[in-house]
């Protein structure tokens, strides 16, 4: 488990936020399966809510309809940090990004931009204020691990690790999946999406840790979520795929003893 003080190397994902129909529902979803505690924003800030794990930034949750009508796809996103974030905006758009919306100010918090990837998936910067993004990462109902899922996974990588700054290791094994890297610190996976997973789209899919995954699966059901697959075990702990009431997709890892 880690804990942050200050902002994140550049190019690091940062954040994670869900974009919601029903920020009441997810609110109360969230804290039964996560034992998250919230700081609600104000109207100026359209409820946006801060989940805390143990007094500590975790997640944001907003609504996902814009000020200007705007609806976006119920979704977990990425940030990844930026010191610069009109220079890293203008990059990703040399790179083949389309913006979504220009870097703006967020209050005294800092300052976030919204991308589409060449491959059609949603990511975001955050440009660090008083709000520095997740204060705590690895520990149970925190992230943990940050992965796309791309129709073109060389492409994505490609794309990612220019922008990034990246290197790229691939993984082993049948599946197509190459893991992005700072030096030894891993940044997240790129994988490829199978055609046996029917409308699946390219998307950033959110990890979070858990104490027992089996448990947690349970919880998800039993408050309202759905499990999308089953518990498997895998080198790197007991995982599953699931969603939230509103149908937003995660997964949940239990992570190894150490």
């Amino acid at each position: 488990m880690t804990t942050y003080s200050a902002p994140k190397p550049a190019g690091t994902p940062t954040w994670i936020d869900l974009a919601t129909p029903d920020l009441d529902a997810a609110r109360a979803f969230y804290k039964a399966v996560f034992g998250w505690d919230y700081n609600i924003g104000g109207p100026e800030f359209g409820g946006y809510t801060t989940a805390l794990l143990g007094q500590r930034n975790a997640a944001g949750i907003g609504g996902n309809t814009s000020s200007d009508g705007t609806v976006f796809p119920t979704a977990w996103s990425v940030y990844f940090a930026s010191h610069d974030i009109e220079a890293d905006v203008a990059r990703a758009v040399e790179l083949g990004a389309q913006p979504m919306f220009p870097a703006m100010a967020v209050g005294e918090f800092g300052h976030m931009a919204g991308l589409i990837d060449p491959g059609g998936a949603m990511f975001y910067f955050w440009q660090a204020g008083q709000h520095i993004g997740a204060e705590v990462i690895d520990e149970p109902g925190s992230a943990t691990w940050f992965e796309l899922f791309a129709s073109n996974a060389k492409q994505s990588r490609d794309f990612y690790a220019a922008l990034l700054g990246a290197t790229v290791e691939p993984m082993p094994g049948e599946m197509e999946y190459y893991v992005l890297k700072h030096g030894d610190a891993m940044l997240g996976g790129i994988g490829q999406i199978d055609p046996s997973w029917g409308d699946f789209k390219p998307q950033w899919i959110v990890y979070f840790a858990v104490a027992d995954a089996d448990e947690a699966v349970a919880a998800i059901v039993k408050n309202g979520g759905k499990a999308l697959s089953g518990v498997d075990d895998t080198p790197y702990g007991r995982m599953a795929a699931v969603a939230d009431p509103s149908g937003a997709y995660f997964k949940i890892l239990q992570l190894p003893t150490r």
